[in-house]
């Protein structure tokens, strides 16, 4: 009769016990670097986080562009209206709107970290073009409430809010999204949702899905993105209650139907370059333009390329009229 030898068995649940332990080991490990990378970029601990004010004065284009802006918020003080809203989960949200006397207006949507002070740089140019200019202050910063950024999910139904507050108290039915990064994430999905109120949107620097923005940017900081990235997901679902791998710009943009102007970076490492068509060839909408400038760092293409910039946008926005 041959005798059982557990050697094999040994060696297998030793295995077992060295891999499991050791994948327990990184995930517990990994999750303390998820949730101070996640809290650095996606919470907002106290006011003086993402206050008004110069996000990178370190960047001295960023720099450029906020003074530049700053300049026409100044010289246009006196067309500026202070607006507020309260968000569909209760949150007091603040903006600005100016008042120029036309039938209607722009409202630029910033990325992550950034107020309507911000946006104030790309306000000429709708200016210009005969449209009155909302900014406003996302959730989680400037002067609006909120401890949790949204990824873009939350934002376009804050956009969705605000379009609403400006059409009951100042007549405007016309409106325009300019979105950057994470804003155009916000326009893709308000025009997604059919808001009777949109007329076209404008896109720079959009993203296929924020989980893969995750990755991408752990990338570039040198790190490794798994397990990381999923646990900031999951923090995301637990935090601010949005599902980043389900819920994407890209399953979202088919029911895009208003007019659509894209423009991209080639230089772009946040948003890849290499998605940006795939995005354009999803979209449902029936006028939809893409522009490559070959020069200009995500959501810095403006600075880079101010002629061709402005007159992709002008053109688009004046289509037919």
């Amino acid at each position: 009769m041959n005798s059982f030898n557990p050697v094999p068995l040994i060696i297998i649940i030793a295995l077992v016990v060295i891999l499991g332990g050791g994948f327990i080991f990184m995930w517990f490990y990994c999750m303390k670097i998820a949730k101070k990378q996640y809290a650095n970029m996606f919470i907002r601990e106290s006011k003086e986080k993402w206050a008004r004010g110069n996000s990178a004065p370190e960047n001295a284009e960023h720099t450029v562009m906020f003074d530049t802006g700053m300049k026409w918020g100044n010289e246009n003080a006196s067309c500026m209206t202070e607006i507020e809203m309260t968000s569909f989960d209760g949150l007091k949200m603040k903006g600005e709107y100016f008042d120029f006397g036309y039938d209607r207006a722009c409202l630029i949507m910033a990325g992550r970290a950034e107020t309507c002070k911000y946006c104030y740089y790309f306000a000429d140019l709708y200016q210009k073009n005969k449209f009155n200019i909302i900014v406003v202050d996302p959730r989680a910063a400037g002067l609006s409430e909120g401890l949790y950024t949204g990824a873009g999910m939350l934002e376009g139904k804050d956009v969705d809010s605000w379009l609403k507050v400006v059409h009951e108290q100042f007549g405007i039915d016309h409106f325009v999204i300019h979105g950057i990064c994470i804003g155009s994430v916000a326009a893709i999905y308000t025009a997604a949702n059919h808001n009777p109120y949109v007329d076209s949107i404008v896109l720079e620097g959009p993203f296929i899905s924020f989980y893969n923005v995750l990755c991408q940017r752990t990338r570039n900081l040198g790190k490794p993105s798994f397990p990381v990235c999923l646990q900031m997901g999951l923090l995301f679902k637990k935090y601010a209650g949005i599902n980043i791998f389900k819920n994407t710009p890209i399953k979202a943009i088919p029911n895009v139907e208003v007019p659509q102007l894209m423009i991209c970076g080639r230089q772009d490492v946040s948003s890849l370059p290499k998605y940006f068509n795939k995005i354009n060839d999803a979209s449902g909408s029936k006028r939809k333009q893409m522009v490559w400038f070959d020069e200009g760092a995500h959501s810095h293409l403006r600075i880079r390329n101010l002629e061709a910039y402005d007159k992709a946008v002008t053109d688009f926005i004046n289509f037919g009229g």
